[in-house]
Parts: C-alpha cells; structure tokens; sequence
C-alpha cells in the first residue's frame, strides 16, 4: 500500500472458484478481498490491504493467514441485505477511491452473476472508474457524462448494454456498427455483438449508465473450488 492519495487505484478481488492465475493487473494503492477473495488474493501471490464480508466462505487456512498478518477485517453478518462484493464496492466510495479493478471468477450461479453486474452499476459508483474481469469477460462501466478509450483485448466481440434505465447519447467510434448520439434501452438486445474494427474504440455517454462488455477478453482463468 503506497498511503493515501487523492487519486487512489484498488483492486476488487470476489469471492467465488480461486483465481490462480489473472490477467495483468498493474499496480494498485490498496487491495480488497470480499470474503473468499482472500483465498484467490493468496493463490495469486497478493495480500489484501482489508477483507470485507461475512467471512462465511473464505477458507480456514485463508483466515488464519489474515489474522497472521494483522489484515484488517471489517466484519458484517451473516443475517444482510448486501452481498459481500457489494460491501467491498461501497468501501471504495469510503475511502475515497477515483479507479479500481473487480478481479471475479465468473462462471456459477446466474443470480450471482447478474448481481454483480447490478452492483457494478450502482449509481453511488459514478465517482469511481471502474472495470471488471469476470472469467474471460471485460467490463468498463461508464455513468454520463463519461467518455472511454477501449482497447482491442483477445476477441474483436463487444456489447453495450444499458443498465439502470435508458442510456442516453451513446457515440461509438471504431465498432463495425456505430452509433451517433442514440438512446439505447435496458430491455432491449441492439448492443449485443458488436465487433471492434480498430485497436481501440471510443464509447461516450450523455446520460445514463452503460457497460461495456468484452466477453472473451481474456484467457481462461485457472480456478480451483
């Protein structure tokens, strides 16, 4: 941990399978685990700066080296209306953080899945940037006004997807199909299956909230339950 900043980058690391092996990740002021998280932070040589969760899934062996180290713990109950990942997000916002990275193994169950595509989206996040690897996906999250450089990662497959409601004056640059200043709706597929046709494009939003999925960005992750 490099101390406070006012520009600070964090990692999000999920529960879920460990991740034994991640794309590159950079470098980042702090690292959060969400429950279980701490086990894939270990398998991938990291040490969470905090744990955040209910500690009902992490392992025996994953606890006990946090307690070693001294790792803060903020502990919630069991019996809670937010799942552990979306504590973890809501940290961000406490500590001030303007960047951070959601590292989640994917793949399991669907309802976990949509819930953290949901939590992402959460408008209380528009003051942070963040973007997410889950399983091979990439996603960039963007609240209007918001303009975003994507680059070309593993597959030329991308989608938008408005979430939260209406997306309002979506431009893109550098997909086979363009949009100029269009409103895309949640309910509603248009978005899916794009294809980049450059080594980046450019996303801008006017209002709303958007995601950028990149479904095979990455390669496979090794995972182990």
């Amino acid at each position: 941990m490099q101390g406070d900043t006012v520009d600070k980058r964090v990692l999000v690391i999920t529960g879920g399978s460990v991740v034994r092996v991640a794309p590159q990740l950079g470098a980042f002021d702090l690292v959060v685990a969400a429950d279980s998280g701490v086990d894939s932070a270990f398998a991938l040589g990291l040490v969470p700066d905090v744990v955040i969760g209910d500690l009902d899934s992490v392992s025996a062996g994953g606890l006990a080296r946090v307690r070693e180290l001294d790792v803060a713990v903020i502990q919630s109950p069991t019996n809670k209306d937010l799942t552990d990942t979306e504590l973890a997000l809501a940290h961000l916002v406490t500590i001030g953080a303007r960047h951070a990275t959601v590292l989640s193994p994917g793949g399991g169950r669907l309802d976990h899945a949509h819930g953290l595509l949901a939590a992402l989206a959460n408008p209380t996040l528009s003051v942070v940037s963040i973007e997410a690897i889950i399983g091979t996906a990439h996603v960039t999250v963007m609240h209007g006004a918001d303009t975003r450089t994507i680059p070309l990662r593993g597959s030329h497959l991308a989608a938008l997807h408005a979430m939260n409601g209406m997306a309002h004056g979506v431009t893109t640059v550098g997909f086979r199909w363009n949009l100029s200043h269009e409103d895309l709706a949640p309910w509603v597929s248009r978005g899916v299956s794009n294809e980049m046709v450059a080594p980046s494009a450019e996303v801008s939003l006017d209002r709303g909230t958007l995601i950028v999925v990149q479904p095979l960005a990455h390669q496979p992750q090794l995972k182990e339950t």
